[in-house]
């Protein structure tokens, strides 16, 4: 299977939306999903060459990968990326 990137996904930048954490587009959708639910953000700024290109949101990453809806809302879930488990409540 082809490892899809975070451009593949990308949508316009929500001028609210924090810069803090971000990922290149460039990086596998698994790594932004990582960094998504480690930093416990719903959506996350995408940038290339240390410019903002747009953002991409945890559900459509998720939906991406075979994942359908918001797990934040459902029981705790497990999902296991690279080899990590991570738990959703």
């Amino acid at each position: 299977m082809e490892k899809l990137k975070v451009k593949e996904i990308t949508l316009l930048m929500d001028e609210n939306l924090s810069t803090e954490q971000s990922v290149s587009v460039e990086d596998k959708i698994t790594d932004a999903i990582e960094v998504m639910l480690k930093n416990d953000l719903d959506r996350i700024a995408v940038t290339s060459k240390d410019k903002i290109l747009g953002m991409i949101k945890l559900e459509d990453a998720l939906k991406v990968i075979g994942l359908e809806g918001d797990l934040k809302k459902k029981a705790a879930k497990i999902i296991i990326i690279q080899g990590r488990k991570i738990v959703i409540e």
